[in-house]
């Protein structure tokens, strides 16, 4: 089997040849360490989106990536990157969705969301026009050749990239914001929803058509540590009706995989995705006390992604081991899984102890 054999295979709860073994991608950090504890020199940093050189990480360890399909599903134009401040401590900086930043200078951080360009019904409806039209001018000017690229290769699983109905309003507003705005402008919540949902399906349509991808993934990130950041009630009025439109769409163009991504404990809002036509879910992260085993219990017909949990690799051999006997005996029995850690594989991991991962994986008997 090559690898997008294997994944469908592996989603339509089918035996395959070994288990399918995917990751989400490698800090750059991860790059560097690596470099220093022997990777190769031509070895290179995977492209996240679209063709990546068969030379990439994901070539050397021998394990699947996803190949996105993405089209540019915010602001056209886009507002100019500008540098406002720079001290020996930090830059501020407006980014090209408009969102004034602070970021730490030297290391690792994430930076600080300061202020973004939506605050209210008046500031959308000025900036509608960049985030709704001119579709013509939101792919790629390599469109057509990185998509007879994609669609001719095997060795990467091939997917959609799509902004959900709470992470793409988040990218507007802000998070604190956002979850105000559901109770202080409902109709301007529905607006910004029901907009990004008709843009999607007028993106995707002839992009799926000519594709064909092997699954649609749909980004979200709307959950923390202990549970969701919005009730299901509120999932429920506002993002439920947009998910069946959408899934439903997807589905009519033959795509029947359809993959949310969302950080933290998302157990609350999962019989909600079911319903509104989700297929699976990723990366089910063990700190938010995402247990893989006990959810397929739970929800037998459910695609899960990852669940392996990434800090294991920190440590030793029986640590790595000892996770994936937790993991791995009952999921690939029961089938709809592919094995992945539950975040992106950072520089706290040695090559050492990743290879290790993913020889064990690769040989871990498939019933």
């Amino acid at each position: 089997m090559n690898n997008r054999e294997r994944f469908l295979a592996a989603m339509d709860f089918k035996q395959t040849d070994r288990p399918c073994h995917m990751e989400h991608g490698f800090w750059n950090e991860t790059y560097a360490r690596w470099s220093k504890e022997g990777m190769p020199k031509e070895v290179v940093l995977p492209e996240l989106f679209l063709r990546s050189p068969l030379n990439d990480m994901f070539g050397y360890f021998d394990i699947s990536k996803i190949a996105y399909v993405m089209a540019e599903q915010y602001y056209v134009p886009a507002f100019e990157d500008t540098t406002i401040e720079v001290t020996q401590d930090y830059r501020l900086f407006r980014s090209s969705r408009g969102v004034l930043m602070k970021e730490k200078r030297g290391g690792i951080s994430v930076p600080q969301f300061l202020e973004y360009p939506i605050k209210c019904r008046a500031d959308y409806e000025a900036l509608r026009p960049r985030l709704t039209g001119s579709p013509e001018k939101r792919y790629r000017d390599d469109w057509a050749e990185q998509i007879r690229f994609i669609r001719g290769q095997q060795r990467d699983i091939v997917a959609t990239h799509m902004e959900g109905f709470f992470g793409y309003p988040r990218e507007l507003l802000g998070v604190e914001h956002l979850l105000t705005m559901f109770y202080d402008d409902p109709e301007l919540m529905h607006t910004i929803i029901n907009d990004h949902l008709e843009l999607v399906m007028a993106l995707y349509e002839p992009v799926i058509r000519e594709v064909q991808p092997d699954f649609a993934f749909i980004w979200e990130d709307m959950c923390y540590k202990n549970g969701p950041l919005v009730s299901p009630r509120i999932f429920r009025e506002f993002m439920l009706p947009a998910y069946q439109k959408l899934t439903h769409f997807i589905k009519q163009l033959g795509v029947k995989n359809i993959i949310v991504d969302s950080d933290g404990n998302i157990e609350r809002l999962i019989p909600l995705w079911l319903e509104g036509g989700v297929t699976g879910l990723l990366p089910f992260e063990v700190k938010a006390e995402m247990d893989v085993t006990r959810i397929r219990k739970q929800y037998p017909h459910l695609q899960i992604v990852g669940g392996v949990e990434k800090h294991c690799l920190e440590h030793g051999k029986a640590e790595i081991d000892a996770e994936l006997q937790r993991v791995l005996p009952s999921m690939l029995a029961q089938g709809g899984y592919v094995v992945s850690l539950d975040h992106w594989v950072h520089d706290g991991i040695s090559m050492e102890n990743f290879q290790y991962y993913i020889d064990q994986v690769k040989h871990f008997p498939v019933p």
